[in-house]
C-alpha cells in the first residue's frame, strides 16, 4: 500500500469538468485478463472517500469496444442505485509500448456476490433482497436495450453489511436493437443462456435475464447452478434440469437448426432438485426466468412484484443483523416499479447523451494526461483467452453426471 499522495488530472462526472485528483493508499484489489482494479482513497476533490479504479487497455477505437466508457458517462447523468456510477475518468500512457490505459473511478464497494457466496450461507431474506436489486438493475438496462453480456456473481458488487447491490463491469456491454447481429461467444460459460450456447447471433437483453437467474440459483444452492466443463457439457446440464427444448423453443431462440441434432428427448428433473433447501416461492420465480424462449422470461414489474418478495417488501421486515429491509429497498423504489414513474424521462436523458454528446466527451477523456505522475506502476495486459479452448456446442445427450450437491441455506429469523 502506497502512502504517497498521487495527483492526477481527470474528468469529473457528470459535468465533465477537469479536476486534479489527490489520491493515496493505492493498491491492487483484483486482476483479470482485460483489466485490473485498484483500491485507494480520494482526498480531493471533497468529500474524501474510498474508491475503486478500473484500468483497461482498449485494443481499438471501435465504438463497440469503447461502449463501457460511453455507457458509464451517460448513466452518470441519470443515476440508478443498482448500477455502478463512474465519478471520475482519466487516461495515461503505460509500458514500453506507450499504450493508452483508460481508468474509471467508482465509489468502492467492499465485496462481490461471488466472495459472499463463497464464505457464507445466505439466508432467505438476504437472497431475496439481492435478487430484487439485481433484477431492478436489469430492468433499468432493458429500458435502453442495453445488454450487459457478463452478469455473474463476480460482476455483482456488494456492501454486505448494508445489503446494497450494484451491477458492475460493463466491458462486454452493448446496445442491441431488433434484428441486430451480435457474436454468440459472450457471457461466462456457467451463466451463458442456451441460445448463445447453441450459436444464436440474434439476441437482446433477455440473455441477461438467464444469467441473473443462474446467479439467483447459485445463491439458493450455495454453488454454481450449471457448472459445465465446456459448452457442450453446459447444455447437457441445462437439458437435464429443464428437459429438452421443443422445436418451437429452438425456433424462438433463433438457433441455427443444423446445430440442433439431439437424438433423444430428456425429461427435466426440475430446479427444486438442484436447490432442495430453497424457498418454494423463489423456486417458482426462478422457473419463470430460466426458460428456453427468451421473450417468455419473467422480468421487470411482473418479476419485482412476484409473491416471492412479499415477505421482504412487507413493512417492518428486518435482516438477521436487525437492519430494516426498507432502508435498502425503499418505498420509493417499490412505487417506481409499481407505476413505472420516471422510466420515460430516464430513457430520453440517456439516449440523448449517447447520441449527441458522449462521443466528444469520451474522445476528450482519452487524451492521455501530460502528467508524469502515475496512479500505479505500469503493467502489462494479460494475453486474452483463446476461443479454441471453448469446445463446439452440440445438443447430443449421452449420459451425464450429477452436478455438485447444494448447501443447506440459513433460514431467515422469525419476523
Amino acid at each position: 500500500m502506497s502512502q504517497e499522495i498521487v495527483e492526477q488530472p481527470a474528468k469529473e462526472m457528470p459535468e465533465m469538468t477537469t479536476v486534479i485528483l489527490k489520491m493515496t493508499n493505492l493498491r491492487l484489489h483484483a486482476s483479470g485478463v482485460f483489466s485490473n482494479v485498484y483500491r485507494g482513497t480520494v482526498l480531493e476533490p471533497k468529500p474524501q472517500r474510498e474508491i475503486a479504479i478500473k484500468k483497461t487497455w482498449p485494443e481499438s477505437k471501435d465504438r463497440e469496444r469503447n461502449f463501457e466508457m460511453i455507457f458509464l458517462t451517460g448513466i452518470s447523468r441519470k443515476k440508478h442505485k443498482n448500477i455502478v456510477q463512474m465519478i471520475f475518468a482519466f487516461s495515461n500512457r503505460v509500458g514500453k509500448d506507450n499504450k493508452i490505459c483508460e481508468s474509471f473511478v467508482f465509489d468502492f464497494l467492499p465485496d462481490t456476490l461471488a466472495s459472499v457466496i463463497k464464505r457464507e450461507v445466505l439466508d432467505d431474506t438476504d437472497i431475496k433482497i439481492y435478487t430484487w436489486q439485481l433484477f431492478n438493475g436489469l430492468r433499468y438496462l432493458s429500458m435502453h436495450q442495453i445488454v450487459h453480456r457478463d452478469i455473474k456473481p463476480l460482476n455483482v458488487l456488494i456492501d454486505h453489511p448494508l445489503a446494497l447491490l450494484k451491477i458492475g463491469d460493463f466491458g462486454s456491454a452493448k446496445i442491441v436493437r431488433r434484428l441486430m447481429k451480435s457474436t454468440a461467444y459472450q457471457v461466462t460459460r456457467f451463466y451463458r443462456p442456451p441460445e448463445l450456447l447453441l450459436g444464436s447471433e440474434y439476441y437482446n437483453w433477455t440473455v441477461d435475464l438467464w444469467s441473473a437467474g443462474c446467479v439467483v440459483g447459485e445463491m439458493l444452492r450455495g454453488n454454481v447452478l450449471f457448472p459445465g466443463r465446456h459448452g457442450r457439457h453446459q447444455l447437457k446440464l441445462i437439458f437435464l434440469c429443464l428437459g429438452s427444448p421443443t422445436d418451437e423453443d429452438v425456433k424462438l431462440m433463433k438457433v441455427p437448426t443444423k446445430i440442433v441434432s439431439n437424438g433423444r428427448v430428456v425429461i427435466g428433473t426440475g430446479l427444486a432438485q438442484l436447490c432442495p433447501h430453497a424457498d418454494q416461492g423463489m423456486i417458482e420465480l426462478l422457473a419463470k426466468v430460466l426458460v428456453y424462449r427468451p421473450n417468455d422470461r419473467l422480468y421487470g414489474r411482473q418479476l419485482l412484484m412476484h409473491p416471492a418478495f412479499a415477505s421482504i417488501l412487507k413493512e417492518g421486515t428486518k435482516r438477521s443483523n436487525g437492519q430494516l429491509v426498507s432502508t435498502v429497498i425503499t418505498p420509493e423504489d417499490i412505487k417506481d416499479v409499481e407505476d413505472d414513474t420516471g422510466d420515460k424521462v430516464v430513457e430520453i436523458a440517456v439516449t440523448h447523451e449517447m447520441k449527441k454528446k458522449l462521443d466528444f466527451a469520451c474522445d476528450d477523456i482519452r487524451k492521455p494526461s501530460k502528467t508524469k505522475q502515475r496512479v500505479v506502476p505500469s503493467e502489462k495486459k494479460s494475453p486474452p483467452m483463446s476461443k479454441a479452448t471453448e469446445e463446439a456446442t452440440q445438443a447430443t445427450l449421452p449420459s451425464i453426471e450429477q452436478p455438485m450437491p447444494a448447501r443447506a441455506p440459513k433460514k431467515s429469523p422469525p419476523k
